[in-house]
């Protein structure tokens, strides 16, 4: 593989600096995440990843209780 190839497939597995969900900027000091789901790059901001949590946390409580 060459260098150019090299660099191309870096910049294609590399997250973006625009949330993945709602396309706003990416600020790491506000709160906002960059990371991959298995080999896709993702970005939250700060918005987008307090409800990504917030649903987590809802569906663990609604499992932890039987479904009830």
């Amino acid at each position: 593989m060459n260098e150019k190839s090299k660099e191309l497939l870096e910049e294609a597995f590399s997250p973006k600096d625009e949330c993945s969900i709602c396309g706003s900027e990416y600020d790491e000091d506000e709160g906002g995440i960059q990371g991959h789901f298995g080999i896709c790059p993702v970005t939250f901001c700060v918005w987008c990843y307090s409800s990504i949590t917030d649903m987590v946390m809802q569906m663990n409580d609604c499992c932890e209780d039987g479904g009830e």
